[in-house]
């Protein structure tokens, strides 16, 4: 098996995987075990290092986002229902 932590562009894992085969990718940095330690956790390419600080997303982004898909579905399902002449 074969370990990787995925990177985003600016090189921070943002996951990892155990895989079956090697992989050539830019984005993704083979590792010595499956460990979740390296999400959030920042690459260096040119070192070959990871750093310690972890670099958690916005939470408050993320519940923004869902909150207006929610809304939007929402509002899908009542012009549905206008549409078809019932109520959701």
């Amino acid at each position: 098996m074969f370990y990787y932590a995925q990177l985003n562009e600016n090189n921070i894992c943002v996951g990892v995987s155990m895989l079956s085969g090697e992989v050539n990718a830019s984005n993704m940095v083979q590792i010595s075990d499956y460990s979740e330690d390296y999400i959030y956790r920042k690459y260096d390419a040119e070192a070959q290092t990871w750093g310690t600080e972890k670099y958690e997303p916005e939470t408050n982004t993320r519940l923004t986002e869902f909150e207006e898909a929610r809304q939007r579905i929402s509002d899908i399902e009542m012009a549905l229902a206008a549409i078809m002449g019932g109520a959701v």
